[in-house]
C-alpha cells in the first residue's frame, strides 16, 4: 500500500514535469487523471491547483483547410474539470478560477463551414462567432454544451444537458435547450427567485 502510493507519487510528478514543459504556460502543479488528450499543448495556459478528470480531450485547432488559426485554451486557478470534458478551439476558452465542471461537458468556440453547396463540409473553412469565455465561480452540469460566442457570467450555473448558445448573466441559473435564465440572484432580498 504505501509502496503503491509512493510509485503512484513518483509517477505523477515526473509526467507533471514532462507536461508543465508543454505547455503554453502554467502557474503550479495541475492534477491531471490518466488517459487525457491534449493536441498542441502550447496552445494550454493553466492556473495553480487545476484539476483535470480521466478522459478529457484538449483539441486546439491551430490549422484547418488551409488556414492558419491561433488558438488558446485558459483555465484559471482552482479550476476542477470532471470526466470527459473536451475543450475544442480555433479563437479561444477562457475559464475563471474556481470553476466546477461536471462530466462529459462540452465546449467548442467553432463549427465546420457549411455556406458552398459544392463542398462537402468537412473541408470548408471552420467558423466561429467569437471566443467562450466562463467568469469566476461558476458550475457547469453533466453533459451541458457551451458554444461560441458565450459569455458566462460570474457565479452562475449551467444545469445538466443544457445547450448555452447565448451569454449568460452573473448569477444566473440556465436551463433548457436553447439554454435560458430560469432563475436569477436578487441581492436585495437575498436569494434565488
Amino acid at each position: 500500500m504505501i509502496f503503491t502510493r509512493l510509485i503512484n507519487t513518483i509517477y505523477q510528478r515526473l509526467r507533471w514535469f514532462y507536461w508543465s514543459k508543454k505547455f503554453g504556460s502554467v502557474s503550479g502543479p495541475v492534477k491531471m487523471s490518466k488517459d487525457i488528450t491534449i493536441q498542441y499543448p502550447e496552445c494550454l495556459h493553466f492556473g495553480k491547483g487545476v484539476g483535470i478528470g480521466k478522459y478529457t480531450y484538449f483539441l486546439p485547432c491551430p490549422q484547418f483547410a488551409g488556414i492558419i488559426y491561433n488558438p488558446k485554451i485558459i483555465i484559471g486557478d482552482g479550476t476542477w474539470i470532471g470526466i470527459r470534458n473536451s475543450f475544442a478551439c480555433i479563437d479561444r476558452i477562457e475559464v475563471g478560477k474556481n470553476v466546477l465542471f461536471a462530466g462529459y461537458v462540452h465546449l467548442t468556440d467553432h463549427s465546420h463551414g457549411y455556406e458552398d453547396v459544392t463542398k462537402p463540409c468537412s473541408v470548408q473553412p471552420l467558423i466561429s462567432k467569437g471566443p467562450i469565455i466562463i467568469e469566476d465561480d461558476c458550475w457547469l452540469g453533466f453533459e451541458s454544451e457551451i458554444l461560441s460566442g458565450v459569455h458566462i457570467g460570474k457565479h452562475s450555473i449551467v444545469a445538466a444537458r443544457a445547450v448555452v448558445t447565448k451569454d449568460v448573466p452573473p448569477y444566473s441559473i440556465v436551463a433548457g435547450n436553447p439554454a435560458r435564465v430560469v432563475k436569477q440572484y436578487n441581492f436585495e432580498t437575498k436569494q434565488w427567485e
